[in-house]
């Protein structure tokens, strides 16, 4: 179940990267060949950059592939080093649902006052909601890994 859904969410960055280079070249190809360009893709490629950044955190955080300082964590014992994984695995869950929760209330207030992009008239609470979708799929990440970690023998 967990492999299919980082699968999905892998193939979903991949898309989104391939429809942001697409945006790009045609606006390039728009601008100096037909000396029309698109006058949302600016808007557009930022909103999709935005999304490939969160949504790519998550799959970061299901690898534990943050960057960190971990110098003082080689010198640690292993049952140590073990609880601190742990708490930060929960740290991590609780604040992603603080995030989903404040994000999420963004979100509502967005569709209440019908805020719109400048470009491409866009609902402003699409491209917001991945905040909610991407830290939600951090906190869903970090609990399998706090799950994995504390179902270890010691």
């Amino acid at each position: 179940m967990m492999q299919r859904l980082v699968r999905a969410v892998s193939m979903f960055v991949g898309i989104l990267l391939l429809v942001a280079v697409g945006i790009n070249f045609s606006n390039v190809f728009g601008r100096y060949l037909l000396d029309t360009p698109i006058f949302w893709a600016e808007e557009g490629m930022g909103f999709i950059q935005i999304a490939i950044v969160v949504i790519g955190a998550a799959l970061v955080a299901r690898d534990n592939a943050h960057l960190k300082m971990d110098a003082v964590e080689h010198f640690m014992p292993a049952a140590l080093k073990r609880w601190v994984d742990v708490a930060t695995a929960a740290l991590t869950v609780v604040v992603a649902l603080v995030i989903v929760w404040m994000a999420s209330d963004v979100v509502m207030q967005m569709v209440q006052n019908d805020q719109r992009s400048m470009a491409m008239e866009l609902p402003l609470a699409i491209p917001y909601s991945i905040f909610p979708l991407g830290f939600s799929l951090i906190a869903l990440f970090a609990l399998a890994r706090l799950v994995r970690l504390l179902s270890r023998k010691k």
